[in-house]
């Protein structure tokens, strides 16, 4: 039979269309039906991703026996946590409350009012090491509502509040002044400090398996070893540019702050993009990695994850850059921000958007859904494309229930280390070599004729905008400057390449990334504006937020199916995100961005998010009128926070400068939206001064924050129109944004203006002189 996911827009309840099991979507309609038949809720939240979604499908919900027990006891209600993120955070706040821990698929028992009372994750069909039954729960559940019905009551009233207390537990726990001002230079180092106790020195990475890629705290490493002065001091030690090079090849610490910064961040790229987590033969990078090696990946593909690695690559790429041009770790950085960029463009794209997921699973060759059968290759598969290059199978026990072993390039980490092995033109990187090109171009043909795994094809803003957002930057940093590719003469740039592929490659390849993001852009900004017919999930809820948006023209959605707009309202993370793909976007050359359309979006989206008090609230969601509960949680998680992914946006808006800038539009328009630069960087330091509780005690868990916080204590911006003055701003670690105006004032009253080839670098306030050449510039940037 078909059930009332059929006409949904999420493809994860679609799959579940035909089951057996009468499933409704999150509504006032579905919470309404089981108050009237007295039943509780049955509510299940995963994704189409998700592996262990897809098996408790099987065997449960497409059982005829197992279905009529939850159709008569329960109301049914899935969810895509994905689609609805603000219900998914509630019911996991109450799900690690009960269990102690958390994942996916989430099985919540709630109240008609939607009060949680039981919680669990997958459950089999029958029971299984400590695993009961998932018949067994039901019917003890249904049991406790019919004879216990006080006990539940009684339960729910506590859970009701203890969620309640969650959504301001972090903030309340600072003293006022504490959480308003922005961490100070030794807070960011004992951070900094605290994430490498936990960092592995043989595999890379932080704590042990499974691995999560932990991209943010890469970059703020890499913030810390710049702003300790790691760029300019490391070249001037005793230790000279060979010992740098050698720095991080075998992944031990030497005990120095800045270097550890360097070496921890090395060894842990270096790991990832030479494992078999990184699809060595189209690019990219699956969710995470089941053993400590990262061998051995859960297949899946995340757009966010991917988005993030691009963002993080670059970074690390403009660190190397500085150190030497000429070096082999700039040549592997420079490999995973084209292969990432391109493997983003060309799979996880759809015309106007990126897609949210490529599926772990895909049919293998007896026609039965197996996890990684669309990547594996046997020994013997393998042996016929080629042993000669750089490409090998790793063998790793975690692979043991796979039907082929995974593809690596882990003989990477061996060339890093080899001093006695040149890398100049006549010695190219392995990746490069004619063997390795032939492995890769036949893998790629075999593993093309097998089935495909599915694509999640919703569009999710946030997850759009973080790709929007590091396209831009990957064109910005390889020169992508103009169409003839200016600044790509760069010394340095033309020995190694992009990927070892040459001058006019890397031209082509980033201007093809900056069009794209210029597009994906327009588009995503079209979609809004006409998305205004989209019915909410509740149309009462957020009308405050409906006016603000009415007032900017936009109506941002969390996410799109095609053009039709998914239930859920856009939350902080959102709006924040597509804000920020924005300032990104504005920096490239015919961008069509206008900073003014920001900054009137930043108005309503701190409007509609934050509240003043004794400390700044800040909130995730809008809010569910069902649930009645406003979240905040600044944790730092897989993506960025909303918090911290704000404090981006007050802090590029203010080196921009609102007041008197020629992009921002007239000093009126900031005026009536409340921004002034002086507020966003008292914004700023209230957004990002919360994380002095994390900091030293949870570094991993506020990555991105922390790395805001290092760029918040000397912001640099380079106001220039010159294409080639440009192309080296944007190659350059310090730099945090490039303008085409200084965003100062000026004593005629406009601002201070930029001669034609020339460019100025200012620090707050603060501006140089104009300088016309790559040298002038250089040198001002490395003060």
């Amino acid at each position: 039979m078909t059930n009332r996911l059929k006409s949904t827009t999420s493809p994860y309840l679609r799959q579940h269309s035909e089951n057996p099991v009468d499933w409704w979507p999150w509504s006032k309609e579905a919470l309404a039906e089981a108050a009237r038949r007295d039943v509780p809720l049955l509510i299940s939240i995963g994704y189409s991703t998700c592996h262990w979604c897809h098996v408790m499908a099987h065997e449960s919900f497409e059982d005829e026996a197992i279905a009529r027990v939850i159709n008569e006891n329960f109301l049914p209600i899935k969810i895509d946590r994905e689609e609805l993120p603000d219900i998914d955070a509630y019911y996991m706040n109450a799900l690690q409350a009960m269990r102690g821990q958390g994942g996916w698929p989430m099985t919540i028992f709630a109240t008609p009012k939607g009060s949680p009372f039981y919680a669990g994750t997958y459950f089999p069909p029958a029971p299984r090491r400590n695993l009961p039954a998932f018949t067994q729960v039901l019917g003890a559940v249904s049991q406790s509502w019919t004879d216990r019905r006080a006990e539940v009551n009684e339960m729910t009233q506590r859970m009701d509040r203890g969620l309640a207390d969650m959504a301001s537990a972090v903030s309340d726990a600072l003293p006022a002044e504490a959480a308003s001002e922005l961490l100070s230079a030794e807070e960011l180092d004992s951070a900094a400090e605290s994430l490498l106790d936990s960092y592995d020195p043989a595999w890379g990475g932080f704590g042990k398996a499974p691995k999560f890629p932990p991209l943010m705290n890469l970059m703020q490493l890499l913030a810390t070893f710049v702003r300790l002065g790691g760029t300019t001091s490391a070249r001037e030690k005793a230790l000279g540019p060979d010992m740098v090079d050698r720095l991080g090849a075998d992944g031990h610490l030497e005990g120095e702050l800045v270097l550890d910064c360097l070496i921890a961040a090395r060894s842990t790229f270096a790991r990832i993009a030479s494992g078999g987590m990184r699809d060595q033969v189209r690019g990219g990078i699956a969710r995470y990695s089941v053993d400590r090696q990262w061998f051995v990946p859960h297949f899946e593909k995340m757009a966010y994850d991917n988005a993030l690695y691009l963002r993080a690559a670059v970074v690390w790429a403009k660190v190397e850059r500085a150190l030497n041009p000429d070096s082999k770790w700039l040549a592997l950085a420079e490999r995973e921000v084209t292969d990432t960029a391109n493997f983003l463009t060309a799979d996880m794209s759809d015309g106007d958007r990126f897609i949210a997921a490529l599926d772990a699973d895909s049919l293998n060759a007896e026609g039965v859904m197996e996890e990684g059968a669309a990547y594996v290759v046997t020994p013997e598969e393998f042996a016929e494309v080629g042993e000669d290059g750089l490409l090998q199978l790793v063998d790793s026990p975690a692979a043991g229930e796979l039907s082929g072993s995974v593809v690596a390039a882990i003989r990477i980490i061996d060339w890093l280390g080899m001093d006695d092995v040149p890398f100049d033109e006549e010695h190219p990187a392995p990746w490069t070599t004619s063997a390795t090109v032939a492995q890769q171009d036949r893998l790629r043909e075999l593993l093309a004729q097998r089935p495909q795994p599915a694509r999640d094809e919703k569009t999710i803003t946030e997850w759009n905008s973080l790709a929007i957002t590091a396209l831009a930057e990957a064109a910005l940093y390889t020169g992508g400057v103009d169409e003839a590719g200016a600044g790509a003469g760069e010394p340095g740039v033309g020995r190694t390449g992009v990927s070892g592929t040459g001058d006019s490659a890397v031209a082509d390849s980033a201007v093809n990334w900056g069009s794209a993001a210029m597009h994906l852009w327009d588009a995503m900004l079209a979609r809004f504006g006409d998305s205004a017919a989209g019915s909410d999930r509740d149309s009462d809820v957020g009308a405050d937020s409906s006016s603000a948006s009415s007032d900017t023209g936009l109506h941002v959605r969390r996410s799109f199916t095609g053009d039709r707009p998914g239930p859920g309202q856009a939350g902080l993370a959102d709006w924040a995100q597509f804000i920020t793909a924005g300032i990104t976007v504005s920096q490239l050359p015919d961008a069509s961005v206008q900073v003014s359309d920001l900054m009137s979006a930043s108005a309503t989206m701190f409007t509609d998010f934050t509240a003043e008090g004794e400390t700044l609230e800040v909130f995730d969601y809008m809010g569910d009128e069902i649930l009645g509960v406003r979240a905040s949680d600044p944790v730092d998680n897989t993506v960025p926070s909303g918090r911290s992914a704000a404090a981006e946006v007050a802090l590029l808006l203010a080196e921009i400068g609102v007041e008197g800038s020629s992009e921002a539009g007239s000093t009126g328009t900031a005026s009536a939206e409340g921004l002034s630069t002086s507020g966003l960087l008292d914004l700023r330091d209230r957004l990002l001064g919360v994380y002095r509780a994390l900091a030293g005690r949870a570094p991993r868990g506020c990555g991105h924050a922390l790395w805001q916080s290092e760029r918040a204590l000397n912001p640099v911006r380079v106001a220039t129109r010159d294409a080639a003055l440009s192309g080296i701003a944007a190659r350059h670690p310090v730099v945090t944004l490039i303008t085409r105006s200084t965003g100062v004032p000026a004593e005629s009253g406009g601002e201070v203006e930029v001669p034609d080839g020339t460019a100025i670098v200012c620090r707050g306030t603060q501006c140089s002189l104009p300088v016309t050449t790559v040298e002038e510039l250089i040198g001002l940037l490395d003060t």
